[in-house]
């Protein structure tokens, strides 16, 4: 597998997001979990209000290599990288 760069520019952009910040919290108080649970968390606590807008958030933080998507059982599941650890600083 090749590994992508991420540019410091980019990744601040992924972090510094109120919206991509509370998801990478979320995935981080877990270290991994469920994208239903994590949906419903975050519409629940009205931070986003539909699935495109999760999904757009999702694919950002995805392409910045701060959250890994993992497929096991039929589920899909995210899993916090270091690039997304970053959230304990804040």
């Amino acid at each position: 597998m090749s590994e992508k760069k991420v540019g410091h520019a980019q990744h601040l952009k992924a972090v510094n997001h109120p919206i991509r910040r509370e998801m990478l919290r979320m995935v981080f108080e877990n270290e991994s979990i469920q994208e239903k649970e994590l949906l419903d968390k975050l519409m629940g606590e009205n931070i986003i209000e539909d699935t495109n807008l999760f999904n757009y958030h999702m694919d950002f933080l995805l392409q910045s290599l701060c959250v890994e998507k993992v497929n096991q059982e039929g589920t899909t599941h995210y899993k916090i990288l270091p690039g997304g650890r970053v959230i304990e600083n804040f």
